[in-house]
């Protein structure tokens, strides 16, 4: 089990409700994590960005990615296999928040939508 900082989730939860629409649940995504990320990376799809943050609100700093059991083989080829898209993933973001927080934002929850159409059965990830 992962050692979520829940306090600082549902701080982070809090803010962005203020700021998106629809907004986003994070402890949604904390509780299903194991399973989004195990799911998503074995099929070659990338968890959007904004999770990517998330996964770094632990107790003890840990990225909660490390703390899922793969075996170091499966560990290195998923990170091959996706680094290319998260490059890619990483450049949109920044082009986004270079165009102002409107596309920034317009960004965060096209990349959720965009899972979402993936992953329809995920789609609490937006309230």
């Amino acid at each position: 089990m992962i050692d979520w900082d829940t306090k600082a989730i549902e701080k982070i939860e809090k803010h962005y409700q203020k700021i998106l629409k629809p907004s986003i649940n994070f402890n949604y995504f904390c509780r299903h994590f194991e399973e989004i990320y195990r799911m998503s990376t074995n099929e070659g799809v990338l968890i959007p960005d904004i999770f990517n943050d998330i996964t770094y609100y632990t107790f003890n700093g840990v990225n909660a990615r490390y703390k899922l059991l793969f075996g170091a083989d499966e560990d290195k080829e998923i990170t091959e296999k996706l680094l290319v898209k998260r490059m890619k993933q990483r450049a949109q973001r920044q082009e986004a928040r270079n165009n102002g927080l409107d596309e920034y934002y317009k960004f965060i929850i096209k990349e959720i939508e965009d899972f979402i159409k993936i992953y329809p059965f995920w789609k609490e990830l937006l309230k």
